[in-house]
C-alpha cells in the first residue's frame, strides 16, 4: 500500500480498535442503551458507520473500473473535504444521506457487529493495496452530499466521520440514565 493512504488507514484502524476498546466492557444493557426515542444507541452508531463504510466500499470497487476517466483532484476537491470535515467537527445533527440509510434492529450484539467490521475493514484494505500513487490522487472517492474528492480525502472524511460518532457514543455513556 503507497505510504499515504497506509498512513491514513492506520489511523482509521487505531479509531477502531480504540472505540471497540471502550464499548467492549459495557453491558449488552450499556451497548443497546438509547438515550431517547429519536437516538441511537452505541451499537446503533456502531450499524450506522458500517453502513456508511460499506457503501464507500462498494462504491470505490465499482469506479476503481472507470479511472482512466476520473480525472485528478483539484482545487475544488480540497475545497468539498475541508468543508465536509469542517461539517463533521460541528455540533450540528445532520439528516443520514438517503444513500445510506438503515432501518435499525432495537437490539444489536457487540461481538457480531465487531467481527463484521473488522471484515469490512480488512476488504477496504485489501482494496487500497492495489492502488497506485496516480489511482490515489484521482476523484474517486465520492460523498453523498458534498461530490468527489481524492482517495486520500475520502479517508480523511472517514477518520472524520468516525470521531464524530466516537463524541456521540461519548454522550450516550455520560447521560443521565446511562444504566450502570
Amino acid at each position: 500500500m503507497i505510504s499515504s493512504l497506509n498512513t491514513a488507514f492506520n489511523k482509521l484502524e487505531k479509531q477502531l480498535d480504540d472505540l471497540l476498546q471502550k464499548v467492549k466492557p459495557l453491558s449488552d444493557k450499556q451497548q443497546n442503551f438509547k438515550p431517547d426515542t429519536h437516538s441511537w444507541s452505541i451499537l446503533q452508531v456502531f450499524r450506522h458507520l458500517m453502513q456508511s463504510e460499506g457503501q464507500i466500499n462498494k462504491y470505490l470497487h465499482k469506479k476503481i473500473l472507470g479511472t482512466a476517466t476520473a480525472r485528478k483532484a483539484r482545487f475544488g476537491a480540497v475545497l468539498r473535504s475541508v468543508i465536509l470535515n469542517t461539517a463533521m467537527r460541528l455540533p450540528i445533527k445532520y439528516k443520514v444521506p438517503d444513500a445510506i440509510m438503515v432501518e435499525f434492529e432495537e437490539n444489536y450484539n457487540f461481538e457480531q457487529l465487531s467481527s463484521d467490521w473488522k471484515l469490512l475493514r480488512k476488504e477496504i484494505k485489501d482494496f487500497l493495496e492495489k492502488i497506485d500513487e496516480e489511482t490515489s490522487q484521482k476523484e474517486i472517492f465520492r460523498h453523498p452530499t458534498v461530490g468527489r474528492m481524492s482517495l486520500l480525502q475520502g479517508l480523511s472524511f472517514m477518520q472524520e466521520h468516525l470521531e464524530r460518532h466516537t463524541r456521540q457514543v461519548d454522550r450516550i455513556i455520560r447521560h443521565a440514565d446511562f444504566p450502570k
